[in-house]
């Protein structure tokens, strides 16, 4: 079988050796006007989350079988579109058992809320630019503070362990999901009114796109923090921008942009990179949640072993 494994060389060589065993594959890191032509005559297409797979896309490889992503989140694919067409898309979503072990996107949540309540960056800015004003940087404590977390899947247990080890009471909200000890159980209403920071940890759907809103940020303390390393549209970035400015909020750290699949290879132009150019209450991470070595080559390890079951079981 023929591969395009578009996350190039620096996919782990563990992994590599299982691809060999099921085909012949290609590692280049194609630009998104050059993936369709990269691709002719590939029955496996791997991608990472800075390349969009549409219908066009999908439409334009008829030789396609697999499209694998070493991701849980699917927004940069059709996945209609290529179930529709017999084609599988194989990812991480689902995978609780081995996500529990990948805690980098977590990690990087607290690190976030960190670098925002104690204002980190702008300190740094400020010690490069020779001065030494520990008074400008004055932030604020957590411990006994109030960590509110939404989504209970595999990653908000994990920011709710670290809250709990800075001595923070932790309340969550998700419906479908039973908190472990230490987690408080409740409606979202509660959750937005009493959280002095709140961390998102939850899949980009129907119902939770902008769930975080103008009337969210007005029932919000004005001293609470907002942290999302989960998708950008999961937050309505104008409401905030908005909220921001009339000081309704006291700041927002996130990983992830709405929109950002649409920016073209080392440019970004967005609102909130612009608010953020002049202000120092938000912070912006290019999605490197997942972007550790451990993390990086255990997904990846995992996903070569999942296209191979399925060759095995479906193509072979």
């Amino acid at each position: 079988m023929k591969i395009l494994n578009t996350i190039g060389s620096q996919f782990d060589a563990q992994a590599k050796k299982i691809l060999k065993s099921i085909g012949e594959a290609a590692y280049q890191e194609p630009s998104q006007a050059s993936l369709v032509s990269a691709a002719v005559g590939c029955q496996i297409l791997i991608v990472g989350l800075d390349l969009v797979v549409d219908k066009k896309t999908i439409d334009a490889m008829p030789d396609l079988k697999i499209i694998a992503t070493p991701a849980t989140g699917l927004d940069h694919i059709d996945v209609a579109h290529a179930e529709q067409k017999g084609i599988a898309v194989l990812s991480l979503r689902g995978e609780d058992e081995f996500l529990k072990t990948i805690t980098s996107t977590a990690e990087l949540a607290l690190g976030l809320l960190l670098a925002l309540v104690r204002h980190i960056p702008g300190a740094y800015d400020s010690v490069k630019q020779g001065r030494w004003d520990r008074n400008a940087f004055c932030g604020a404590t957590l411990s006994k503070k109030t960590l509110g977390i939404v989504g209970l899947g595999r990653l908000g247990p994990h920011m709710a362990s670290y809250g709990r080890a800075l001595n923070m009471r932790v309340i969550a909200h998700d419906p479908t999901a039973i908190p472990a000890a230490g987690i408080t159980p409740v409606d979202f209403e509660t959750l937005i009114s009493e959280s002095d920071c709140i961390s998102l940890h939850v899949h980009l759907t129907r119902e939770t796109e902008h769930l975080f809103n103008a009337a969210a940020f007005e029932k919000m303390k004005k001293t609470a923090y907002l942290i999302n390393t989960s998708r950008g549209r999961i937050v309505d970035e104008a409401a905030l921008i908005a909220s921001l400015e009339r000081q309704a909020i006291a700041g927002y750290a996130t990983d992830v942009l709405g929109g950002e699949l649409a920016f073209t290879e080392g440019h970004a132009f967005h609102p909130l990179i612009a608010y953020a150019k002049k202000h120092q209450n938000v912070i912006i991470t290019p999605h490197i949640g997942g972007a550790t070595v451990e993390s990086r080559s255990a997904t990846d390890i995992f996903i070569a072993n999942k296209i191979k079951q399925y060759v095995n079981g479906h193509l072979s």
